[in-house]
């Protein structure tokens, strides 16, 4: 299909009025080259008129148009790749975006000033006053409103605490909602049940490829998200979201449009093994049941990334979010039920093929973390942290879930090569030199100190407990020397460790280790992943 030309918005005012910024608030990016208006939209619904515009940041001083230019270019060169879902062209600048999307732009500022913590708290409290004046005062809930908050949410993390990503998501949900966005244009009623005026329905009203991506990023943080921190997702899988991915990916103004079909049916795949954990399940889930969904739903993860048609490698978002599927699956498989007297855990090697598979989910993201240029991680979005953090935890169960006595035979080949002691210190690390001294206005520090100190403690949990099941290790191996079978010492082919071999049944029988989640074990990293007292729903 031929791309749709770019058309007008038509805007509410906004009270965009900023602190000062401390010095050198937005230095050392390029600018962007051209003065043309960002990707357009047709004019909104019921647009508020105002007489005049409020001065905003810019106006007010705290921030030159050429600093605007220099965080626009930062937000699409570093962070739009963790965030394909809201596109600034490239011949959009400051001054089109400030005139035409002034809420969206403000989050793109905030969003793009993670190297200025102080002046970023400042312009989140403007955020926050902007979504207060529209979606509960007297502003219109505009399609603009809905890409902004999705910016804002997106980059979260950076938010003073508590952050509200859950309130901001069910915000930007009852957006579309209202807006008939999660169907396609031709479908959308503006004339309710209840009318009497007789007036045919309107037009039916399209923000184009814009809206549809929109729709998927909110999709994509929702469901991804939830299913980590073990929350109802407010807005699941539906047909539409895979007809705008094809319709985006036919005639691609974008490289990451071709990537949007597969970011939503791996989140879709993800789903599916939501069904069998026990935030759906009876507690007293058969075996049998497990180990057949196990094998169905690891044979679709293999069918997904061989159909690919390109490297994982190439898209950091979706790589990230495959391996944090294979986490999951072996999350529920080995973690979200426990054994009882009618149905102890024995005879399963499957599980033993879910924990190799988790051990080398959990190297390849941390491998690929620590792997990464220097900074490159103040660009990852909300749910790139959120994982990493699932990563760090999971790691640290089934390293000891490995380190069983009847177990460890079948995982010491991949224990080793996953050196989790040593992954966690290179991971902290990288943390500390991410951290500053610097302070907002309320006292509070930034985001990578309270990063570092959950991951600290962490390291610490793991450590703890790895130094007395080694202990356990040594004397099981005194009782077991000379009556081992040598062939389980032998170190396995890469093909082997990349595949996560079957073990045959008749080789292998053992009660599961007692290692399910606990409170101590909950609370002790549940801060990595919290969205604030507020819940995430």
């Amino acid at each position: 299909m031929a791309p749709r030309g770019p058309v007008k918005i038509v805007h509410e005012a906004k009270s965009d009025a900023f602190a000062p910024p401390p010095q050198g608030a937005a230095t050392g990016l390029r600018h962007s080259r051209s003065a043309t208006a960002s990707e357009g939209s047709i004019d909104e619904k019921s647009p508020a008129s105002a007489p005049t515009q409020p001065e905003d940041v810019i106006g007010k001083g705290h921030l030159t148009i050429d600093a605007a230019n220099r965080l626009l270019h930062e937000y699409r060169t570093t962070l739009m790749p963790y965030c394909p879902f809201v596109i600034i062209p490239p011949q959009a600048t400051a001054t089109a975006l400030r005139k035409e999307k002034p809420f969206l732009f403000l989050t793109i500022l905030t969003a793009a000033l993670y190297d200025n913590m102080p002046l970023q708290r400042t312009l989140e409290l403007e955020v926050k006053r902007a979504i207060s004046h529209s979606m509960i005062f007297d502003g219109p809930a505009t399609f603009e409103m809905l890409q902004g908050i999705l910016v804002h949410l997106a980059w979260c993390q950076y938010h003073s605490r508590p952050n509200r990503f859950s309130q901001y998501l069910h915000l930007g949900i009852s957006i579309i909602t209202d807006l008939q966005l999660d169907r396609a244009p031709e479908d959308r009623f503006w004339r309710t049940r209840v009318n009497f005026d007789g007036e045919a329905d309107q037009n039916a009203i399209s923000w184009g490829r814009e809206e549809r991506r929109a729709v998927i990023g909110f999709f994509w943080f929702s469901s991804g998200i939830s299913q980590i921190l073990q929350k109802r997702s407010s807005f699941s899988y539906i047909p539409y979201l895979e007809a705008s991915c094809e319709l985006l990916a036919s005639d691609a103004e974008y490289d990451s449009d071709c990537h949007l079909l597969h970011i939503v049916q791996l989140q879709r795949l993800s789903e599916k093994i939501l069904l069998i954990s026990s935030q759906h399940a009876s507690e007293n889930h058969h075996a049998d049941t497990l180990e057949y969904s196990y094998r169905e739903l690891r044979s679709e993860l293999d069918l997904y990334r061989a159909q690919l048609p390109f490297m994982l490698t190439e898209n950091h978002l979706l790589f990230m979010q495959f391996h944090t599927v294979e986490l999951y699956l072996c999350q529920v498989i080995l973690f979200d039920y426990k054994p009882s007297a009618q149905h102890p855990r024995r005879d399963s090697p499957f599980q033993v093929e879910s924990l190799r598979m988790g051990l080398t989910a959990a190297r390849t993201l941390l491998e690929f973390y620590i792997s990464l240029p220097l900074r490159r991680e103040v660009a990852f979005n909300n749910a790139g942290w959120i994982q990493l953090g699932f990563a760090v935890t999971l790691a640290c169960k089934l390293v000891v879930a490995a380190s069983e006595p009847s177990i460890h035979p079948h995982t010491a080949d991949l224990t080793r090569a996953l050196n989790l002691s040593n992954m966690l210190s290179r991971c902290v690390l990288r943390i500390q030199a991410l951290v500053t001294s610097h302070l907002d206005a309320r006292g509070d520090r930034d985001v990578f100190y309270h990063y570092e100190k959950r991951l600290s403690r962490a390291q610490w949990w793991f450590e703890s407990r790895t130094l007395s099941r080694s202990q356990q290790n040594e004397s099981f191996a005194v009782a077991m020397d000379g009556s081992s079978d040598p062939s389980i010492a032998q170190m396995p082919s890469e093909e082997e460790i990349e595949g996560y071999p079957t073990i045959p049944r008749d080789e292998f029988d053992f009660q599961w280790p007692g290692l399910f989640p606990s409170p101590t074990f909950d609370d002790l990293f549940a801060g990595w992943m919290t969205q604030g007292p507020a819940a995430f729903e």
